[in-house]
Formats: C-alpha cells, sequence, structure tokens
C-alpha cells in the first residue's frame, strides 16, 4: 500500500485562501505521493484551486460531527498515511495523534494560544512531529495565518512569505471591462445600521468613477436579490451588471477579472488580493475599549495580505463621510493608483 498525505482545511472559503500557498507546497514536494485534501460543505467548491493527478478530495462538516469523525477514523484505520497537516485547530484532529502515532504517521498543526485556552492543551501539542503557534493574546503585531502555515511546511521562521497568487482565468460569457467589482454583505452592513439603499447609493457614486460595475450579494438571499435585480434590471446601459448568486469557479473568476476590489473584509478581499487584483478593504470594527483595539488590531494583520496593491479603511456608521473616504481612496489612494 503506497503512503498518502492528509491536509485538513474544512473551513470557510476566506480561510482557505490564506492556506493556498501552504497546500500548493505540499502538493508540489510530494507529486508522485496521494495527497487527500479535506474540505467543508463551504470552501468545497473551490477545490479547483489544487486541481492535479495526486490530489483527492474528501468533504465533511466544517464543525466535524459524528458521522464524519467516523469517517475520518476509518480513512486513518484503511490508510497508509505517511504525513498529516492540521490546518483547522479542531480539538477532534488534535486527537488522531492520541490514536495513530503507532501507525508512525508525522502530525504537523497550527496550534492557537489565547488569554483563556490553548488549542490544543500542552499534552496534545507534544505529540505533533512539528507545530506552529497562532498567538491571538499577543499585544504585539502577529505573523499572518498565510506566514504561520508555511513556516509549518517549510520548517522556517521566515515571516513575511509572499501570499501565493494565481494567474487570472478568462470569463466564459461575460465580455465586461475595466469594472469595479462590489458585494452586498447584508450582516456586516446591518453592522453599521446601513440598508440596502446605502449600498445602492455606493453603487452609483462607483457608477460616476467607472464606466462599468459588477455586483453579487449573499447567496440565497432571495429578498435582497430581487430588490436588486429589480434596482438594476435594466442598468447595462449604464454599466451597472448583476450577477445573483455567483459562486464557486465563476465567483473567483468575476472577482479576479476585475481592475479593483470593494468590499468588505474577509473572503472576497482574499479572493482579490490571490488574483493581484487592486482591493479596497473596508474593515469593520467596533472599539469600545483597549482590548477590543488590541483584539481587532491581531485580527487584521492575521488575514491581511502584505501586497503593494491593496487599500483598506473602517467604515464608520456616517455614511456619509464614509463614502467621502470611499470615493477620495479611488481617485487619489496611492496602493491603488500606482
Amino acid at each position: 500500500m503506497d503512503e498518502q498525505i492528509v491536509i485538513f482545511k474544512n473551513e470557510k472559503t476566506g480561510d482557505l485562501i490564506h492556506s493556498v500557498s501552504s497546500i500548493k507546497e505540499i502538493i508540489s514536494k510530494n507529486k508522485n505521493t496521494k495527497v487527500n485534501i479535506f474540505l467543508s460543505h463551504y470552501n468545497s467548491e473551490m477545490k479547483f484551486l489544487f486541481t492535479n493527478h495526486n490530489v483527492i478530495f474528501h468533504i465533511i462538516t466544517e464543525k466535524i460531527n459524528l458521522k464524519d469523525k467516523i469517517k475520518v477514523f476509518i480513512f486513518f484505520l484503511k490508510n497508509k498515511i505517511k504525513e498529516t497537516y492540521i490546518f483547522k485547530p479542531s480539538f477532534f484532529l488534535f486527537l488522531l495523534p492520541l490514536f495513530f502515532k503507532f501507525k508512525v504517521v508525522k502530525f504537523y498543526g497550527i496550534c492557537v494560544n489565547n488569554n483563556n485556552y490553548h488549542r490544543p492543551p500542552l499534552i496534545l501539542r507534544n505529540l505533533l512531529e512539528r507545530f506552529v503557534i497562532n498567538d491571538r493574546g499577543t499585544k504585539k503585531i502577529r505573523k499572518s495565518i498565510n506566514d504561520l502555515h508555511l513556516n509549518l511546511v517549510l520548517n522556517n521562521d521566515k515571516s513575511n512569505y509572499n501570499l501565493a497568487t494565481l494567474n487570472k482565468k478568462n470569463l466564459v460569457n461575460v465580455n465586461i471591462k475595466n469594472y469595479i467589482f462590489i458585494h452586498f454583505n447584508k450582516f456586516k452592513f446591518n453592522k453599521l445600521n446601513w440598508d440596502l439603499n446605502y449600498f445602492f447609493r455606493i453603487v452609483d457614486e462607483l457608477n460616476t468613477i467607472s464606466t462599468n460595475i459588477v455586483i453579487t450579494n449573499d447567496l440565497n438571499d432571495i429578498e435582497t436579490n430581487n430588490l436588486i435585480q429589480k434596482k438594476y434590471s435594466d442598468s447595462s446601459s449604464k454599466g451597472i451588471y448583476y450577477y445573483p448568486n455567483a459562486k464557486g469557479e465563476f465567483f473567483f473568476n468575476l472577482i479576479g477579472n476585475a481592475k479593483l476590489i470593494v468590499a468588505f473584509h474577509g473572503m472576497i478581499t482574499s479572493i482579490g488580493a490571490i488574483q493581484k487584483v487592486k482591493v479596497l478593504d473596508l474593515f469593520n470594527c467596533d472599539i469600545k475599549n483597549k482590548d477590543d483595539f488590541y483584539r481587532y488590531k491581531n485580527a487584521f494583520h492575521e488575514f491581511k495580505p502584505k501586497l503593494s496593491n491593496y487599500e483598506f479603511l473602517i467604515p464608520k456608521k456616517n455614511f456619509n463621510n464614509t463614502l467621502k473616504k470611499i470615493k477620495k481612496l479611488i481617485k487619489n489612494g496611492r496602493k491603488i493608483n500606482n
């Protein structure tokens, strides 16, 4: 029985993007070895990023349920695994070395420290061949998750690794050039007390700056979908194009072919960055005390790509002031106008 490699990355899509560099590195170094990647239902539509002759995909739940725990356990019993990379710090996954050390499997993992907990507990870390620590309790600027994953894979403590970037693929059946991409995220708009009409105002203002605007919204939000379609059903003549429920490779390429991304911090800004698109990241935070400040600062550095064309601003509930800042950065921002 041939030896195999296992990678666990059963998380949200945005989290997956930050692991692309590391996963591609593992695949590249093991071209003649079967690589099993365990993805979640959320990020499985992005598996095209890792398509290779030696890669096999397995879909499990993000919060691993009993059925999938049994599935994973049986998989390890039946197969000869030489290395396992735990990129999702799940307690269950860190129990696997306890059961399968006898099979001489080398486990590598991303561990998390915080002021109130260690994941996994220190006793389980001793069962790992190698691990790196994502210290979410520190008040210092911590390494990005991309750097930490590459530290683990390359066994190298150097920071400032470049985010893996991908060549853009042309869109099929879409003939729009030089467009700004903007996404409506209902949850984050609501946190700022902005409704859909505020989104419409942003789109209309951006349309005065750029000839073409491409819009997407959250998946399966039927009510919002109907309202956006009603507003922009006949706006292609104005250069405004709406793609409801865009997902998977089409969604990825729709972002990648934009000249600029304007979106709240998360999956879309990460997908834009990995395709070398200029990004204006709306980093939403609600700072009420010193602890909040350090928490948001660390979260920003953990997930912000280190790219020269990546701009950001912190949106305020005062919509008019935020809109002015968005327009000013698009027109004059150093990083997105070089």
